[in-house]
């Protein structure tokens, strides 16, 4: 290079600065890219996680309210006390012919209502039990397996004899494993045994329903799996080595539930089965297709009392995220075109317009940038915000009202039995009365508040510098008007919707809390009739 001349040196320097730079940069903000799609990933795997923790409350309450519906029933109450004597009087266990022929008449009596919680409320099991040891008396779902003693295994059962009260969890027993409720029952007459309280029913399901309600918000696969290692603890050993015929294990797991038969497959690769045992959120390649999986512990009945205890399972959850892939592809591609043109320009026009090629490519990527994170922040269907931004808003908004010493208040609105809309109407359908709503919201906020898509048919609302009170009012406000909307091409009064109001505390309380809060408002609402609003205020 002696004899070239000062300029070609520097622009062979400055070419391979800017060659290796232009590439970096490429290599920089693509790394960005999957790092940010790594993000996302694992706040829709918490958003998943928290979906099917919510729904798996929900069905342990349903289970529980089909049991007190059984337990309350008069002659059900008589015809349990009567086999709870039978068998004392014939030694315990199963009992004798006494025993027999009580059970037999509870079971023709518990027939009709049996067949009713199956076909409506999806209930697969329905089980009495009695005594300190938990005996169990009747297994209306497996009438050949009675007499056998729950104590150490059924703790959800143990502890509502021993409380004489309702509880309710995810549990396996020694037949089948299911999401519990369990209701005591009392004999209607004085002078009963035990003061009256006879035992308990307990009512269950399967995650079937639970999956499939989850599924559809949520665009993602669930499977359901439980530890051979659990199982063989618990199971009769003659019920497991069945259940193993017809369903094998997989690397020490068995699929309880799911409506996916890939997930075999699934489950043999070496990545899945990592994350199996580990937990955690990954997108791999599986054939032709990229897909996102996440895995999270599944907890039973004592293991959500004892955070401790060795989780009895995991649930998988995965979804196809090919067209991510392929937009992060896209973004790279455009970078490299966006940096072989800024290269070959600034070559072109070197020093005189090095500085301005620099400043319009950064303010094109800021741009871009820009827009891509307006397209982030905000819902496809209803052009609300969305929930990722939600976090990032309410931070910001309570750190504003903390340092000026101001409030504000949130609302969660949601529409009335929307799931009867997309049952009768379909789901395009449903989208377009979402759609519409969003927009009779957005016409009715003042220019302060901010509204955000929260769930599939839920809102939230928030309401800076705005009290409770004046927050109910706009509520009440927008509530009445949706009632007298034609939303959809429905008639007036067929969309509505429950309201449930709160106000940040102080500077201590968490965000969760406050959300929470108005959750339990919503709750109430739906509780107290719908179509109506509710508000809660933190109580010291």
């Amino acid at each position: 290079m002696a004899n070239l001349s000062i300029r070609t040196k520097v622009f062979i320097w400055l070419s391979l600065f800017l060659a290796i730079s232009d590439a970096l940069f490429v290599w920089i903000n693509y790394r960005a890219e999957q790092t940010r799609f790594q993000n996302h990933l694992e706040q829709r795997a918490q958003y998943l996680q928290d979906l099917f923790t919510v729904e798996l409350g929900n069905t342990s309450l349903r289970m529980q309210q089909m049991a007190t519906f059984i337990a309350s029933m008069p002659e059900v109450q008589q015809a349990f006390y009567q086999g709870r004597v039978a068998v004392e009087s014939e030694g315990g266990g199963a009992g004798g012919a006494r025993a027999s022929q009580a059970r037999a008449h509870l079971l023709q009596l518990i027939n009709a209502p049996w067949q009713e919680l199956r076909d409506h409320f999806d209930t697969r099991q329905l089980h009495f039990q009695f005594g300190s040891n938990a005996t169990s008396f009747l297994r209306v779902h497996a009438t050949d397996r009675f007499g056998d003693k729950l104590e150490g295994v059924r703790h959800t059962i143990f502890d509502a004899i021993r409380d004489q009260g309702a509880t309710a969890g995810f549990e396996c027993g020694k037949v089948i494993c299911g999401i519990r409720g369990v209701a005591p029952v009392f004999h209607s007459q004085t002078g009963g045994i035990n003061h009256d309280f006879i035992g308990v029913i307990e009512a269950g399901t399967s995650f079937r329903s639970l999956l499939e309600l989850i599924e559809k918000p949520s665009q993602a696969k669930f499977a359901v799996l439980l530890s051979m290692s659990h199982l063989s603890q618990i199971y009769f050993p003659d019920r497991l080595v069945a259940l193993a015929k017809d369903n094998p294990p997989i690397n020490g797991n068995m699929i309880e539930s799911t409506a996916h038969a890939e997930v075999r497959d699934l489950l043999t690769t070496s990545q899945i089965d990592e994350l199996v045992k580990h937990s955690g959120t990954i997108w791999i390649k599986v054939g032709e297709r990229h897909m996102a999986f996440t895995a999270f512990p599944l907890r039973d009945y004592l293991g959500e009392r004892d955070l401790h205890r060795e989780p009895v399972g995991t649930v998988l959850a995965w979804m196809d995220v090919e067209d991510d892939i392929k937009q992060l592809r896209r973004d790279l591609a455009i970078n490299i075109a966006y940096a072989l043109a800024a290269f070959f320009i600034i070559e072109t026009l070197l020093f005189f317009a090095l500085r301005k090629a620099t400043f319009s490519m950064e303010k094109m990527i800021s741009t871009q940038t820009a827009v891509l994170r307006e397209m982030a922040v905000h819902d496809e269907l209803t052009g609300l915000y969305n929930r990722h931004y939600l976090g990032e808003f309410l931070e910001k908004e309570y750190a504003i009202a903390s340092r000026h010493e101001r409030t504000f208040s949130v609302a969660i609105m949601d529409l009335d039995h929307f799931k009867n809309i997309n049952d009768e109407h379909g789901h395009l359908f449903g989208d377009q009365v979402l759609a519409e709503t969003a927009n009779l919201i957005m016409s009715r906020l003042r220019a302060s508040d901010l509204a955000f898509r929260f769930g599939g048919e839920e809102f939230l609302l928030v309401f800076a510098d705005t009290h409770i009170h004046e927050a109910g009012i706009i509520c009440e406000s927008l509530r009445q008007q949706l009632e007298s909307q034609v939303i959809g091409g429905l008639a007036r009064g067929k969309v509505t919707a429950s309201f449930g109001v709160t106000q940040m505390a102080n500077k201590a309380e968490p965000l969760d809390t406050l959300l929470g809060r108005a959750d339990l408002a919503l709750y109430q609402a739906k509780n107290n009739g719908r179509n109506r609003v509710e508000q809660v205020l933190l109580t010291s």
